[in-house]
C-alpha cells in the first residue's frame, strides 16, 4: 500500500475514532448529569459530528452504519473492519473521558419491567431505521449533497432514545454499547454482545429495506458482501 493511501485510510479511521469518542462522551455525561435532556444533547452532538466528519470519513461513528454502507457497496471489507476497530476504541476512550469528567459510569441495560426479546427488537428496529435513513439521505444519488442528511440522522437517534431508551437503553450502536459496557463492567459481556448483534443485524436490515425501495441505487452492490453471503449460505446444512 502506498504511503499516501495508508495516510488517507488512517486519517479516515482516526476521524471515526474521534467522532465516536465525542459521541460516547456526550452520552455518558448527559445521562449522568441531566437525564431528561439527554436525548436532545445526544441528537444534537450526533448532528454536529455527522456534518463535520462526513466529508472526511463519512461520519459513521457506528459499526452498524459502516456495515450497511459496506453492503451498499460504498466501502471495502478492509475499510469496514478498520472503521470497526477505531470506532470501538473511540467508544472506550469516550466512556473513560466521560467518566472522568462527570465522576460516574453508565452502561446500556434492559429497562425494569421489560425482557430480552423486547429490548432486542427495540435495538434491532431502530438501528435498522437509522441505517436506512443514512443510506437514503447520505448515499442516495438522487439527493446527493443535500443539506439535511445530518439532521435526519440526528433526529432518528433523538426519537429512538426517547421511544425505546427506557426499554433497551437506546444505543443503536455497538461502539456505544461496548465502550460504555467495557469501561463500567467488562465482565457482563453477554449483554453487550447481544445488543451489538441486534445493532449489526439492524444495519443489514436497513440496507435491505433501502435495496427494496431504491434498487437502482444498488448498481454497485458490494461484491465482497455478495461473496460473504455466498459463503454463509454454503455453511448452511443442505437437505438430502
Amino acid at each position: 500500500m502506498a504511503l499516501e493511501e495508508w495516510r488517507t485510510k488512517f486519517g479516515k479511521a482516526m476521524m471515526e475514532l474521534v467522532g465516536t469518542a465525542m459521541l460516547v462522551m456526550t452520552i455518558q455525561i448527559s445521562i449522568a448529569t441531566s437525564q431528561a435532556l439527554a436525548p436532545v444533547a445526544i441528537g444534537l452532538v450526533l448532528i454536529a459530528i455527522v456534518y463535520s466528519a462526513g466529508p472526511i470519513s463519512g461520519g459513521h461513528v457506528n459499526p452498524a452504519i459502516s456495515l450497511s454502507v459496506f453492503i451498499r457497496g460504498k466501502m471495502s471489507l478492509d475499510e469496514m473492519l478498520l472503521y470497526w476497530l477505531f470506532q470501538v476504541v473511540g467508544g472506550i476512550l469516550g466512556a473513560l473521558l466521560g467518566g472522568l469528567i462527570c465522576g460516574s459510569l453508565i452502561a446500556a441495560h434492559i429497562g425494569t419491567g421489560y425482557h430480552f426479546v423486547q429490548a432486542f427488537l427495540a435495538e434491532f428496529t431502530f438501528t435498522a431505521l437509522l441505517c436506512f435513513v443514512v443510506l437514503a439521505t447520505a448515499t442516495n444519488s438522487k439527493v446527493e449533497n443535500n443539506p439535511y442528511y445530518g439532521a435526519s440522522i440526528g433526529i432518528v437517534v433523538f426519537v429512538g432514545v426517547i421511544a425505546v431508551g427506557p426499554i433497551s437503553g437506546g444505543a443503536f450502536n455497538p461502539a456505544v454499547v461496548l465502550g460504555l459496557g467495557l469501561v463500567k463492567h467488562f465482565w457482563k459481556l453477554a449483554y453487550m454482545l447481544w445488543v451489538s448483534l441486534a445493532n449489526l443485524l439492524g444495519g443489514v436490515a436497513g440496507a435491505a429495506v433501502f435495496y427494496v425501495v431504491a434498487p437502482d441505487e444498488f448498481e454497485h452492490f458490494s461484491d465482497e458482501a455478495h461473496g460473504l453471503a455466498d459463503q454463509a449460505r454454503a455453511l448452511l446444512p443442505t437437505s438430502s
